[in-house]
């Protein structure tokens, strides 16, 4: 019998139980973190929350500025609601990252709004890779998640219930604008149908459901968010300052000597400080992103008429020198206070402002064109020359397409 040693060299990330706690921590809002602070306390008996911190206030204090964001709903985020589904799926670890990648790019009514290529450019996976993983994301709860617009929307919402009607899919894809006007007797002369059939095919549509995100932070409850920092004006320059409200400062309790600590008491011991340090980190962490922000989005915060600039998560990685998975967990389900309201952090992230302005710009020329001599491509262009927008005709029909928008061709109405 031959025996052989070999040698080989494998390079693996293990976590430890500190760096997923980290993580964890630092992807916990400050509610969930103030339920896990008070939680701790309650399972190590080292462990004490510092009363004394005039930044914690305690639920039932009755001081003069009780706030409404004391009492937050436990309303299911939509997010989470689709990585728990996700997390069950068969698929490969790349997969799963890609898909929750997707996921997270959602916008606040549930479509997928940017592009294939700004995903591409973004994650750095193939397209062929990017369409599966979007494939599989359609598949989820709500119906309809992941779909691109409207349009796109119901339609798919439509062919889930085996209805295939050609012309109630003509009807959703170019008057969508006359329904919300009640212009039922233009579509009916356009399509050659009655005021009946009309009605039947409203009656399919009203049946769809035109938001999928609907029923998540939405409904009769008010939902109060606290925000983890607020972005002020102090003196003329805007600054970044943290909010502790939610968020008991811990503390180790008196021992008389360290050194005699064994055991089980030394187990709770270590336990202790090392929340401590994680809850710091993450504070930390956070604030560093937040001045980053605040750096490359001031004339956004210190000027209501400007618009966000591009930002992406790489761009914050590359100054902190950390992961982009890092700053993503570090911004997840995280608010600001701006002069303009509560904003959710990653709002503020935004791949290519000029391209999403030129978007909205096309957008807008195509629902107020003449429907029976809409806009050619080459004429959008020629329009935004005129605003001092100079892009070439394949650039337009490439958003016109990103938008889910059709041709002139098929965009004229035939009488």
């Amino acid at each position: 019998m031959d025996f052989s040693l070999n040698i080989k060299q494998e390079l693996k990330l293990i976590l430890t139980q500190e760096m997923k706690l980290s993580l964890n921590i630092l992807e916990m809002s400050s509610i969930d973190l103030e339920k896990f602070i008070e939680k701790e306390c309650l399972k190590n008996p080292l462990l004490e929350i510092d009363f004394s911190s005039k930044s914690y206030k305690q639920k039932g204090d009755d001081s003069e500025d009780l706030s409404p964001f004391d009492f937050i709903s436990e309303e299911k985020n939509l997010i989470d609601f689709l990585e728990e589904q996700i997390g069950f799926l068969k698929i490969s670890k790349e997969m799963r990252f890609l898909c929750n990648f997707i996921i997270n790019n959602l916008d606040k009514k549930g479509f997928l709004s940017i592009s294939r290529d700004e995903l591409k450019s973004s994650c750095g996976f193939p397209l062929k890779y990017i369409d599966e993983a979007i494939e599989i994301i359609k598949t989820l709860d709500p119906v309809g998640i992941g779909c691109k617009n409207l349009q796109e929307c119901l339609i798919f919402q439509l062919h889930k219930k085996n209805i295939i009607d050609v012309k109630l899919e003509y009807i959703i894809n170019n008057f969508m604008q006359e329904l919300a006007s009640l212009k039922y007797d233009f579509i009916c002369s356009k399509l050659n149908i009655t005021e009946n059939d009309l009605k039947k095919y409203l009656k399919i549509i009203q049946s769809l459901n035109p938001i999928p995100s609907r029923g998540f932070y939405m409904g009769d409850t008010t939902t109060y968010i606290e925000p983890d920092a607020e972005i002020k004006n102090l003196d003329g320059r805007y600054i970044v300052i943290m909010s502790n409200k939610n968020i008991p400062k811990l503390k180790l309790k008196s021992l008389e000597n360290h050194q005699d600590i064994t055991g089980e008491m030394k187990s709770y011991f270590n336990s202790a400080l090392n929340i401590i340090k994680c809850i710091e980190k993450r504070q930390n962490t956070l604030e560093n992103i937040l001045n980053i922000i605040l750096e490359k989005q001031y004339s956004y915060f210190s000027n209501p008429k400007e618009k966000l600039n591009s930002l992406t998560l790489k761009d914050i990685s590359a100054v902190l020198k950390i992961h982009e998975s890092t700053v993503s967990r570090a911004i997840k389900n995280k608010y600001i206070l701006t002069d303009r309201g509560i904003e959710r952090i990653k709002d503020m992230f935004i791949i290519n402002n000029k391209k999403i302005f030129i978007k909205e710009k096309i957008e807008d020329l195509i629902l107020n064109e003449d429907r029976e001599n809409p806009l050619s491509d080459s004429e959008i262009v020629d329009l935004l020359k005129k605003e001092n927008f100079n892009i070439a005709r394949r650039t337009v029909v490439k958003y016109r397409e990103e938008l889910g928008i059709k041709s002139v061709y098929k965009r004229k109405l035939k009488i």
